[in-house]
């Protein structure tokens, strides 16, 4: 009998490619079907106790110490990503980490007017608003590349032929060679790995940035790529180094199973040589000499503090210290992360988003053609969306009436499913399936067929 006592750390065994489920490392109350890591992710039990030991820890201040910590989670995140640990930063959220990378490339000059920026349409907006403002300053383009189709049960093969692959890559080529053609200069590509609403992707970081480089050649400086994979790292295997990424940020309270209050960052070797790089915060524990408690002497000569940085991406850590009670759940989340390996996270997830897509594309609701292993967006099928908009007595064919009736038929289907103990999240007119390895087939299983009790129930109801 386990008690109160948490499960030991790395509780699976497993060698092979999937990991058998691991519900027992987690504090889930029985009949709860949470299919929202996407959103949120449960606390490993050993993560909690972590956290209650340092929450506890504040009773005996003295006791508080850094202890090398901040330079475990750098290894621990730079082998995440394949990266070394100087490139990496923490900061305090991923739109922070954002703005940084947006700071220091305006600040060294690499976006100019006239120039592009790349985004996604509908990517999240903590890698959208720091380009608006940077474009808005420098008077350059926000170009926001449209979405991949979804694979729908009603689609001719007409259809088909037409939504092609239903990747973003075909999308994003054609709008770097169209930028390109009209003599724009492509200073920034600031992009997800995978579209964060329903999982479509992934985004080839690789043969994006070649396509970037390529497009580019001509120009005297390469365009930036900046990646936000909160909606990846820890669930799928990420490689800094050979895919060219310039800035990268992931908040740790999603796949990496940490608190909420940090992002880790990383920054190439470009970035953090550059001696006119600087931190968006001034604050003295990123400085050199300003380690642990030690405090920099007040230099009457200058006058004032030295402001000579520690090495590497320490510049861009967030101001003040590092979070004594956050930190050590962090360290905890990702070892056990590491343990489990994202390469087999996504295999063993990969079975669970599979049987979502084929069942629900068989009861005739909407996916994307390509999606993510470990998440999937659910939409509603044709059927649904004109019963949705005779309802709201709207054009069928208006794009926008669409797009709303489609929000108001999966903030319907969300809540139905709550109110069963299942959980999902409604983003922009998609059902949001986000399993993890405490998941089993039967919740999927659960999920589709209360989803098929919902609709026929609502269609009823619209039809009558």
């Amino acid at each position: 009998a386990m008690g109160n006592a948490p499960p030991s750390l790395h509780g699976d065994q497993s060698l092979g490619d999937t990991i058998p489920c691991q519900r027992h490392l987690f504090s889930l109350p029985p009949g709860v079907v949470y299919l929202n890591c996407a959103a949120r992710s449960p606390s490993l039990r050993e993560v909690e106790s972590v956290g209650h030991k340092a929450v506890s820890q504040k009773n005996e201040p003295w006791r508080i110490s850094d202890d090398g910590l901040a330079e475990r989670i750098r290894n621990l995140f730079a082998q995440l990503v394949n990266g070394k640990p100087d490139n990496i930063a923490l900061t305090p959220s991923t739109s922070y980490a954002i703005s940084q990378a947006a700071h220091n490339i305006m600040r060294l000059g690499r976006v100019r007017e006239g120039d592009g920026v790349i985004v996604l349409e509908n990517q999240m907006s903590s890698n959208v608003y720091a380009w608006q403002r940077v474009c808005r300053e420098c008077n350059a383009s926000l170009v926001a590349v449209p979405p991949p189709q979804v694979r729908a049960a009603t689609s001719t093969h007409e259809d088909a032929v037409n939504r092609a692959s239903g990747s973003w890559d075909p999308q994003l080529e054609a709008c770097l060679r169209s930028e390109a053609a009209k003599g724009r200069r492509i200073a920034v590509v600031a992009v997800p790995h995978f579209l964060w609403t329903d999982g479509s992707g992934p985004v080839n970081l690789q043969r994006l940035r070649s396509l970037m480089d390529e497009v580019s050649s001509s120009h005297d400086q390469k365009p930036a790529l900046v990646v936000d994979a909160t909606q990846s790292l820890g669930a799928v295997p990420m490689d800094v180094a050979s895919w060219g990424i310039d800035w990268l940020a992931c908040s740790v309270h999603k796949w990496l199973f940490g608190p909420y209050g940090l992002s880790l960052v990383y920054a190439s070797d470009e970035w953090i040589q550059d001696e006119r790089s600087e931190p968006i915060v001034q604050d003295e524990h990123n400085r050199l000499g300003a380690d642990g408690d030690t405090v920099l002497p007040f230099e009457p000569e200058l006058p004032g503090y030295s402001e000579d940085f520690q090495p590497g991406a320490r510049r861009f850590g967030a101001g003040g210290r590092v979070n004594p009670i956050l930190v050590p759940m962090v360290e905890a989340a990702l070892k056990q992360v590491l343990h489990w390996t994202p390469e087999r996270i996504s295999s063993t997830l990969a079975h669970l988003t599979s049987r979502c897509a084929c069942a629900a594309t068989q009861l005739g609701f909407a996916v994307p053609a390509q999606h993510a292993p470990h998440f999937l967006g659910i939409g509603p099928g044709e059927d649904n969306l004109k019963a949705e908009m005779a309802v709201l007595s709207a054009d069928e064919k208006d794009p926008a009436m669409r797009i709303a009736a489609a929000i108001r038929w999966a903030d319907a289907a969300t809540a139905h499913l709550k109110k069963n103990d299942i959980y999902v999240s409604s983003r922009s007119g998609m059902l949001r399936v986000s399993p993890h390895l405490y998941n089993s087939a039967d919740d999927i299983d659960t999920l589709l067929e209360e989803l098929r009790n919902f609709n026929a129930r609502r269609f009823v109801a619209h039809v009558s």
